[in-house]
This record gives structure tokens, C-alpha cells and sequence, in this order.
């Protein structure tokens, strides 16, 4: 195992940046498989196969439409939109006509919840770095949306370190 001192530099980063203390401590244990040499990967001769799956259409299931009141509709909208060069997230960008990602993804949720009735929770796992537009965005647009309890879940930052020297 590596020493706390060796890690204590990126703690006090990741304090600084707002990180809460189980994400530091997540990212310690991560920090300690990569100086471990882990390498995370899973061989390929170490897995099998399931024996068995059940076949969908033989499933003797009845479809029960209440239980979108104990659903989530929970969307990753933050990672890689800053890496390709992106100032807003890439949710923002139009696809079809005026809307965007997220205007078909907010008017899906709406839709869920005129059709069945039932108030299928919505939340976005946003980054630091599409936050603040994603959230004006739909202020603006979906306001009713935008100002439910709990809309946002936030990714944690930790520190970018160079892969063959481990510095940050």
C-alpha cells in the first residue's frame, strides 16, 4: 500500500475543490489499486459464461404501470463534453429542430407522467462543469421540472494525474 503522505497532496486538493469526504475516500482506495499496480482489468480466462438466462417472451410477467411512482428516470449529463472542446453540456446541443437533448428527455418525463398519472421522478447526474447551464436551461423552459427536490445529483472532481508518473 502507498503511504498517507503520498496521498495527503491530493486530499487537500480535492478538499479545496468541494469534494465531500466519501469521494475522497473513494478516490483514496482507487489511488491505492493504481500505485498497487492493479491494473482494475478482469482476464478474460477468469470469466464464464451464464449457464442459463430466461427468455423474455416466456416470462409470465403482467406489465404494472404503478410502479413508475417508484421509478427514476436518472440521466448522466456531465463527463467528456469539456475533453471534446464543448463550453455547455453536450444535452444543450440541438438534435431535432429547436430541441435539444434535454428538451426530449424533460418532454419524455412530462409524457411519462400525463400518461400514467403517476409522478416518475427525474434527476440529472450533472458535473461542476454543466451545472449551471443545464439548470438555467431548464428553468427557463421547464420550470416545473426545474424546480423539483433532489433534480441534481453531482459528479465528483478528482485530481488529473499523468499516467506514467502519477503526478498531478
Amino acid at each position: 500500500m502507498f503511504s498517507h503522505c503520498e496521498f495527503a497532496f491530493l486530499q487537500a486538493k480535492m478538499e479545496a475543490g468541494g469534494c465531500a469526504p466519501s469521494a475522497i475516500a473513494a478516490f483514496e482506495s482507487t489511488y491505492g489499486s493504481l500505485v498497487s499496480g492493479d491494473s482494475g482489468m478482469i482476464l478474460e480466462d477468469s470469466i464464464a459464461p451464464v449457464p442459463q438466462l430466461d427468455k423474455t417472451a416466456e416470462l409470465d410477467i403482467a406489465p404494472n404501470a404503478t410502479l413508475l411512482a417508484e421509478t427514476v428516470v436518472l440521466k448522466l449529463n456531465g463527463g467528456l463534453g469539456t475533453g471534446m472542446g464543448l463550453d455547455k453540456a453536450k444535452s444543450l446541443l440541438p438534435v431535432k429542430g429547436d430541441d435539444t437533448f434535454l428538451d426530449l428527455t424533460a418532454k419524455q418525463v412530462i409524457q411519462m407522467r400525463k400518461e400514467y398519472g403517476l409522478n416518475v421522478k427525474f434527476m440529472l447526474m450533472n458535473s461542476f462543469s454543466t451545472s449551471d447551464d443545464t439548470l438555467s436551461f431548464l428553468s427557463s423552459k421547464y420550470p416545473d421540472l426545474a424546480s423539483e427536490e433532489g433534480l441534481e445529483m453531482m459528479q465528483n472532481k478528482v485530481p488529473k494525474l499523468n499516467a506514467e508518473t502519477l503526478e498531478v
